[in-house]
């Protein structure tokens, strides 16, 4: 069988090979991103849209950001926020509002072009009062995981993968793909 994640993003392809534990066809297609606070809808959204490109089982995953000072923003419009804002300034947004708290979501969708199953994960977390870390990609540095003293960047990658919200997914969509080829 073979199986489309839709990303152009290396290291999430690399994470989601590791996980799953089977080598995937990465494909960079260009997608509508629907506005929505909601990352399910958003996910699914996408995963339709890519099967309609693909043509054969695929998957994507969104993510969200939670901030509590701002109640709840950017959710889904993380990559679009920290891009214009920087990093810098949303540790800075939390500190001005002694409000570190911060919760991340994954959705992940999957389909085969009968039924689409999504799979959703969320951690809970800190900022820190200026980002952190130099390894990971895209908000890694401000995302100090419950539980941690670090952030993402500041962890090597297998600790980082206990923590990732993606990773619960990935492995619910692993558990799901074995459960229907049995």
């Amino acid at each position: 069988m073979s199986l489309h994640f839709v990303t152009g993003n290396k290291n999430k392809l690399r994470e989601a090979e590791k996980i799953i534990g089977i080598s995937l066809v990465s494909s960079d297609f260009n997608l509508i991103e629907i506005q929505d606070r909601d990352v399910k809808k958003i996910a699914e959204h996408k995963v339709r849209e890519a099967w309609g490109m693909a043509h054969e089982p695929v998957f994507v995953w969104d993510q969200a950001v939670y901030m509590d000072c701002l109640n709840g923003f950017p959710g889904p419009l993380i990559k679009w926020f920290w891009e214009q804002v920087t990093l810098e300034k949303m540790c800075q947004i939390a500190n001005y509002f002694d409000n570190h708290a911060i919760t991340t979501e994954t959705a992940l969708a999957y389909f085969d072009g009968k039924e689409i199953k999504t799979f959703t994960a969320r951690r809970e977390g800190t900022m820190p009062q200026a980002p952190r870390g130099d390894k990971g990609w895209g908000w890694d540095a401000i995302f100090i995981p419950a539980g941690s003293a670090k952030t993402y960047a500041e962890m090597d990658e297998d600790e980082m993968l206990q923590h990732r919200t993606h990773r619960v997914t990935l492995e619910k969509l692993r558990d799901y793909l074995k459960a229907i080829t049995l």
